[in-house]
């Protein structure tokens, strides 16, 4: 199979069974857009006040800590609260994703195979801790852990030691991109052959290697969708981050209620938009990289049959021929019977 007919197979299956897949997308998406914010402003805050932006940078971490030390025990309510609502979102940004990562990656074979998809939350609850150890393992090379590695050097210890340690941060960011191509296909190997975390990096090495045209056009492929995907995703929110900017400035200037109100209500649809937008294109990425593996590993050849379109009745879906496979043996007269009562999801 082409790696265009992989795309239109994997979209074809997140567009049919998006309302049954979003909530495993965008739950985790939810919980990383909020956790990236917080980290994109924890960043700016950092380098506006260090020495590289500001003449008067006030380094007093004691002091500093001394101080919320001193506003936790004067309001120790706010305290526990703000401790609950950080557990609760650290949780769902360290422990969802991958549950409901493996938890997508079952439904979709599923989905793939005409069955149903019930019982997939216990195979992501069952694969959680290699799919976390993975998590882990890859993590270490992201660019969000070097960039903020990079961030400390250059606001700590000055942009002369940073250009010194630049070097090192490149090769480490060539070592982690090699190792996530060569680590593609661990994680299906762990969650549809329940193999253990080494045995599936050995296994997608191999896989890689042996395959490395065909992984390496997907892989460019899913690239450049994602850059028009992200792309799309920032045009988007343009306009509502607008809103929020000039919520903001009502909340500063004029109506303080009614602007705090306003960037309340604006902030939070734009979370909602873009974790589902984030949600959306997980589908369709697991949908893509799970119909590759079962082609590259399993040695099948998926097909694009009626149904995945949303077709209704088994006629239609025996009538018109896969136009990219062989045709099939000759089958039994079609009847009318809903394809709902035959197949089920």
């Amino acid at each position: 199979m082409r790696s265009r007919d992989i795309v239109r197979k994997a979209w074809q299956i997140t567009q049919v069974h998006l309302k049954k897949l979003i909530w495993y997308g965008a739950i985790p998406a939810f919980f990383s857009v909020v956790v990236s914010s917080l980290y994109l402003a924890y960043q700016y805050h950092a380098f506006k006040t260090s020495e590289l932006f500001s003449d008067q940078a006030d380094a007093r971490v004691v002091e500093k800590a001394m101080g919320a030390m001193g506003v936790i025990a004067a309001h120790p309510g706010l305290t526990i609260t703000l401790i609950i609502i950080s557990i609760f979102f650290l949780v769902g940004y360290i422990i969802l994703p991958p549950i409901f990562h493996g938890t997508l990656i079952h439904a979709v074979m599923k989905i793939k195979d005409y069955e149903p998809i019930e019982g997939s939350v216990e195979i992501g609850v069952r694969r959680f801790f290699p799919m976390f150890e993975l998590g882990l393992l890859t993590g270490s090379f992201s660019i969000i852990t070097l960039f903020t590695e990079g961030s400390f050097v250059i606001r700590w210890w000055g942009v002369n030691i940073f250009l010194f340690v630049l070097p090192i941060l490149l090769f480490v960011v060539m070592v982690g991109l090699i190792i996530s191509f060569l680590f593609t296909y661990a994680e299906y190997f762990i969650v549809l052959d329940n193999k253990k975390l080494m045995d599936s990096i050995k296994e997608s090495t191999v896989l890689v290697l042996s395959n490395l045209r065909k992984t390496f056009l997907i892989f460019v492929l899913m690239v450049l969708i994602s850059a028009r995907i992200i792309l799309n995703v920032i045009l988007v929110l343009i306009i509502p981050g607008l809103i929020v900017l000039l919520g903001g400035y009502v909340a500063t200037t004029l109506w303080a209620t009614i602007g705090l109100i306003l960037i309340s209500i604006l902030g939070l649809a734009v979370l909602l938009v873009s974790s589902y937008l984030l949600g959306l294109f997980r589908i369709f990425t697991t949908a893509v990289w799970v119909l590759t593996y079962d082609i590259l590993a399993h040695k099948t050849k998926p097909t694009i049959k009626d149904v995945d379109l949303g077709k209704g009745s088994v006629k239609a879906h025996t009538t018109y021929p896969d136009p990219i496979s062989p045709p099939p043996d000759p089958a039994p007269p079609a009847t009318d019977i809903p394809a709902t009562m035959v197949i089920r999801y």
